[in-house]
């Protein structure tokens, strides 16, 4: 959920995976979300990709399970 000051809140969906291990999700989540808040992405888009890329992480064993870029864009499509 995003919220904002004057706005209602926005549900920002997830990304449905088959969850091997939660460890880092946090990390690989808060990661993204900074990454694509830095290359200028509008804070839903930006959102939208932290989510996959944390449903990534939980998809693998380990704690240093975040997606690389190219993962990331293949699970978006691009």
């Amino acid at each position: 959920m995003l919220h904002r000051r004057g706005s209602a809140p926005l549900r920002v969906p997830g990304h449905p995976v088959d969850v091997v291990d939660s460890t880092g999700a946090g990390d690989a989540h808060a990661g993204a979300l900074l990454a694509m808040l830095a290359e200028g992405l509008g804070m839903e888009e930006a959102l939208r990709r932290a989510n996959i890329a944390a449903a990534l992480a939980v998809a693998v064993e380990g704690s240093a399970a975040g997606p690389t870029r190219e993962r990331l864009d293949a699970a978006l499509g691009s």
